[in-house]
């Protein structure tokens, strides 16, 4: 039976033989063994029961979070509970049937085994075992159950694939005049359009790997990225329209992370898109036009952010854009028109020549479809003479120009440092409240820094940073975070948006004082505790960081 119970594990199966001799045996036993047997099949199969019941609530528990090797362990798991249920099935039907013992064992090798198994001859049906209709009841009812909760959570997935879904070929429930806002005007409000409705994000809770399904070229210097899962049909995230993703690539020899903002609607659940431009010097946008092609993968995480809207947040929206910062307002637009969101959008979009124009055959056709959709276009340095629009940076008396009530409206600015400095004091002069003013700065640090030298004999130098775990210092000028400082002197601090929201960069601040432009990544108790995000934090004097 040694030499047996090894051939059997080479098979895959547990050996479970104990009650084979004893199957064997069985017409000769006496019945204080007969008890004995019946009472170790009953054993098998309860405990075989509850393994497979555990195994099926591990599988359901790894098929929900895609997790392969978990779920491939659980299927073994289930195969191993039915082998053991099945063995003390064949021990008890030999005490409870008119079948010979041997040949009931004999079956449930074969089976075992992968054999053929031949009906028994002359075989008597016979009432089984109160425990046989309990363990039929028990697997039922955990069938009954499973069933359930798959279909209820087929139902959710529909319901949340429903709200997500365009309103193509279907309509929604409507907007009345009485639940129509105003904002300092009466904004018409249509009947037929539907309601923009929320949907939970899973904001900054998900990394892992996309694939590159589609590459565009959006103007000589630009390109969009689609990103689809690798399996399934479905992004394995939501997002908010002007969230951002932190995206990995290997530059040198080293893992690198850049912020890009998604560009596409949320309506869109099979994919979603990123828009680069090649920064001159850049090493990971290098890297994504340079040396990223159709079917390959990226490392990905997100979505961060809080530069959101929805159409919720007011009646009507106004969207400057200075460059690429054209993404995240972008996402927005396209989902605002995909809802046939009834409220006035206004794009004020300024770049440098007209083929940089990053989207502009898709804003002329979303133009001519949805007349509350009004763009202009400010061009500075266009050398074709056949340009009739604006010309120039976006001022104070563009905005003006183009944009009625413009004080009554939110208004929502991304771009270049320059540019959001010169929109804050615009839209204050044109007495815009700065509460209904969202701004998200697009400052990427793709480009180089250079290196961190000593200050020359006689001029003052930079405060110092120290990092105290890894026992390196260096020097920390103004306008330079500690993450950049950490970087040059290959000091490793995780990071992820570079933007003061995710807090994978927050250390602990043991010595001196920091100012932050944004700490939304950091909770009430972390910023009391001494917690700062080293990519926001800056100072003018020396500080010491847990890094």
């Amino acid at each position: 039976m040694g030499d047996m119970g090894r051939m059997m594990e080479s098979h895959g199966r547990p050996p479970q033989k104990e009650l084979y001799p004893a199957l064997m045996e069985l017409p000769d036993l006496p019945p204080e063994q007969r008890q004995e047997v019946a009472a170790r099949a009953r054993g098998r199969m309860s405990s075989g029961l509850d393994r497979v019941s555990s195994a099926v609530a591990a599988l359901a528990s790894a098929a929900e979070r895609h997790d392969y090797a978990a779920m491939q362990q659980a299927t073994e798991g289930i195969g191993q509970g039915l082998a053991e249920f099945d063995s003390g099935l064949a021990a008890e039907r030999a005490l409870v049937e008119g079948q010979s013992p041997r040949n009931v064992a004999l079956r449930w090798f074969k089976r075992e085994m992968h054999l053929p198994v031949t009906p028994y001859e002359g075989e008597q049906r016979t009432r089984a075992s109160g425990f046989h209709y309990f363990a039929m009841l028990v697997l039922g009812g955990c069938a009954a159950i499973l069933g359930a909760v798959q279909m209820a959570r087929i139902r959710r997935a529909r319901e949340l694939a429903d709200r997500l879904a365009p309103a193509v070929g279907r309509r929604g429930p409507v907007v009345t005049p009485e639940t129509a806002a105003t904002t300092g005007r009466a904004v018409a409000a249509q009947a037929h359009e539907p309601v923009v409705t929320q949907v939970p994000s899973t904001t900054g809770a998900w990394s892992g790997q996309l694939r590159i399904a589609r590459i565009f070229q959006e103007t000589p210097t630009t390109k969009t990225f689609r990103l689809a899962p690798l399996l399934g049909e479905n992004l394995p995230f939501t997002f908010e329209p002007g969230q951002f993703l932190a995206v990995r690539v290997a530059v040198d020899g080293r893992q690198v992370k850049r912020s890009y903002s998604i560009a596409s609607s949320p309506c869109c659940q099979g994919w979603c898109e990123i828009t680069v431009r090649h920064v001159t010097g850049g090493a990971v946008s290098a890297v994504l036009h340079e040396r990223m092609q159709v079917g390959d993968t990226i490392d990905v995480a997100g979505p961060f952010g809080r530069f959101t809207f929805r159409g919720r947040e007011a009646s009507s929206v106004v969207m400057i854009a200075g460059g690429v910062g054209i993404t995240p307002l972008m996402s927005s637009i396209r989902f605002l028109t995909d809802q046939s969101w009834a409220g006035d959008i206004y794009l004020v979009y300024g770049t440098s020549q007209l083929d940089e124009v990053i989207f502009r055959e898709e804003l002329d056709y979303l133009a001519k479809r949805h007349p509350n959709l009004h763009v202009t276009i400010s061009l500075t340095a266009e050398p074709s003479q056949g340009w009739t629009g604006a010309r120039g940076r976006i001022t104070r008396e563009l905005l003006q120009a183009t944009i009625p009530e413009l004080a009554a409206r939110r208004v929502h600015v991304c771009g270049p440092p320059p540019m959001m400095d010169a929109m804050k004091a615009a839209l204050a002069e044109l007495g815009v409240p700065s509460d209904a003013v969202k701004m998200e700065l697009f400052l990427s640090p793709e480009v180089k820094e250079a290196p961190l030298v000593p200050a020359p004999s006689g001029v003052p130098s930079a405060a110092t940073c120290t990092f105290a775990r890894s026992e390196k210092k260096a020097p920390l000028p103004p306008e330079r975070t500690i993450l950049e400082v950490a970087d040059e002197i290959e000091v490793a601090i995780d990071y992820s948006c570079r933007q003061g929201f995710c807090g994978a960069c927050k250390v602990r601040l043991l010595e001196g004082h920091v100012s932050m432009a944004v700490d939304d990544g950091l909770s009430s108790s972390e910023k009391t505790g001494g917690w700062i995000l080293a990519c926001q934090a800056k100072s003018e004097a020396d500080v010491s960081v847990d890094a």
